[in-house]
């Protein structure tokens, strides 16, 4: 290594290298423990073709288990690197420090530091520019020496990364399935989520694999795949993401006075980003509450969709709920205290209930009330709202779930257009705080048979306020929609009505939070 090429790299470098091959080896032992449960699965499979799957899929287990072990080794070998780049660069830098701190020592591009003098004009003694000369001589060994250690530790990082690489191991293409590689073009576009659900289920668990580490941009926003697959392919990008979005915000931190109108609002929107990310983050790393993170994107103000309690291709009851106005992915982590509350609720209401919810941020909702006069975004909104819903009944495992889709305030008039545009796939859809879902009328509304529509607004939530010539006709007002007690809320402001009495539909023992979490597990709510 040289001294420009240590004076250059950035150690953190090989740290976050480290973080994303722990990220792999965490993947990889998960696909060998899901393959492991795929065996079970054909447990009463029998005869020669059952025999090859079974050899087939223990060959691949096998392959997965060696690559785990050789791939855990390559953490440790990048930190070890990368404080050794550290302490050398530290060294250097004080040799460079203390020869720029006088005019009588200059350091070269090779690391070598030289005497200089003023020439006819110095006034020093010979003595004096001796022992400059013998000060340069040792900072330049200092340097030398520090090379060659940085060097020998940069040869054993090498040797150590040789040893994990695949033809070290005994991996070959075969392992992972020679032939067996999804290239995009084998990933179905525009695709309904029953023909995707159908689709992955033909493809062999190697095949699937490949979707998923090759194509993950893809297989985590497509409705149809199960739920557990698209959180392993979303996991395994938001690494990237978030380390390019800190790094672009470092950059407009940068530039100061000199950012241009453009550039604060990007900042603006990156660090709205970043905040969101943390958010997830921080749930997913927290074993306790089984997260699944089913889609996400930074893409303008940002949209996500996370699971919380466990899968919902396996729960008994699902809740899908749709925040409104002023919703974006660096706000998720209070819908995800929404989220905890009915989960709580519903736990109080009926103990054991296998009730998982989902926080669907997955549309472009308004900034501002201005915006949330026109209905364009809860248009916009529709047919993504039914795609996920009918990606919720395609993956589910054990014959079909109790699902519950949730609007509030302008996420109710959401999921009103995406009843209108399609046949909504729920049991019960539910307005809260509604402004108006887009109707008159609930038959406008495409549902299944026995759908039950519910709405509730505090008595005091300034939504009342909303006329029909906006988003409709209020659902509570609506008939053949079941209307029930959501409380008072907080008073103020104009004839009592107030923003506070908004947004309490989720405050603890609140009549509204316990009648959701009924409507959730099948029971009747009460009415006003």
């Amino acid at each position: 290594m040289s001294f420009e090429q240590l004076r250059g790299v950035d150690p953190e470098s090989f740290d976050e290298l480290a973080k994303k091959w722990e990220r792999l080896a965490g993947e990889l032992s998960s696909t060998g423990t899901d393959l492991k449960a795929a065996t079970g699965r054909i447990e009463d499979w029998t005869g020669d073709a059952a025999d090859t799957a079974r050899d087939h899929i223990g060959d691949v287990r096998g392959g997965f288990a060696t690559a785990v072990e050789h791939i855990e080794r390559i953490p440790g070998v990048l930190r070890t690197l990368s404080d050794a780049i550290s302490e050398a660069q530290e060294t250097v830098n004080r040799i460079v420090e203390a020869a720029e701190s006088t005019q009588y020592l200059t350091v070269e591009s090779d690391g070598t530091v030289r005497a200089v003098s003023d020439g006819p004009q110095d006034a020093r003694s010979d003595e004096e520019q001796r022992a400059n000369a013998e000060r340069a001589e040792e900072m330049t060994q200092v340097v030398t020496s520090t090379l060659q250690q940085v060097s020998e530790a940069d040869r054993t990082a090498r040797d150590a990364l040789e040893e994990a690489a695949p033809d070290a191991a005994g991996l070959q293409l075969e392992v992972t399935g020679d032939g067996h590689v999804l290239g995009k073009s084998d990933i179905p576009h525009d695709a309904s989520p029953q023909d995707v659900k159908d689709w992955w289920d033909s493809l062999s668990p190697t095949e699937q694999e490949s979707a998923i580490y090759n194509h993950p941009e893809l297989i985590g926003g497509m409705d149809g795949v199960p739920v557990a697959a698209r959180d392993r392919a979303n996991r395994s990008t938001i690494v990237d993401e978030y380390a390019d979005l800190v790094a672009r915000r470092e950059e407009l931190d940068a530039m100061g006075d000199e950012r241009h109108e453009g550039q604060d609002r990007e900042l603006e929107q990156v660090t709205q980003a970043i905040r969101g990310l943390d958010s997830i983050n921080e749930r997913l790393e927290d074993d306790s509450l089984e997260t699944y993170l089913i889609d996400y994107s930074t893409e303008d103000s940002g949209t996500s969709v996370v699971a919380t309690g466990g899968n919902p291709d396996t729960a008994d009851n699902v809740i899908t709920s749709v925040p409104g106005t002023g919703s974006h992915i660096g706000n998720v982590g209070g819908e995800f205290g929404k989220a905890d509350a009915i989960l709580g609720a519903v736990e109080t209401t009926e103990r054991g209930s296998d009730t998982v919810h989902i926080t669907w941020q997955g549309y472009d909702a308004p900034p501002t009330l201005d915006e949330a006069v026109g209905s364009g975004r809860a248009e916009d909104a529709a047919g993504d709202l039914l795609s996920f819903q009918d990606g919720l009944r395609a993956t589910h495992e054990d014959g079909g779930s109790h699902n519950t889709l949730i609007g509030h305030s302008y996420g109710s008039t959401a999921v009103g257009h995406a009843a209108q545009e399609g046949t909504l796939n729920v049991d019960n859809v539910v307005a809260i705080g509604s402004p108006g879902m887009g109707v008159r009328s609930l038959d406008e509304f495409n549902l299944p048979e026995g759908t039950d529509v519910y709405a509730g607004t505090t008595e005091n939530d300034i939504i009342k306020g909303t006329p029909p010539f906006i988003h409709g006709i209020q659902p509570r007002s609506m008939d053949g929609v079941i209307e029930f007690d959501a409380g008072e809320g907080d008073s103020g402001g104009f004839l009592g009505k107030s923003d506070t009495a908004h947004s309490q539909y989720w405050d603890e023992n609140s009549e509204s939070l316990n009648n959701l979490a009924k409507i959730v597990v099948g029971q009747s709510p009460s009415t006003p």
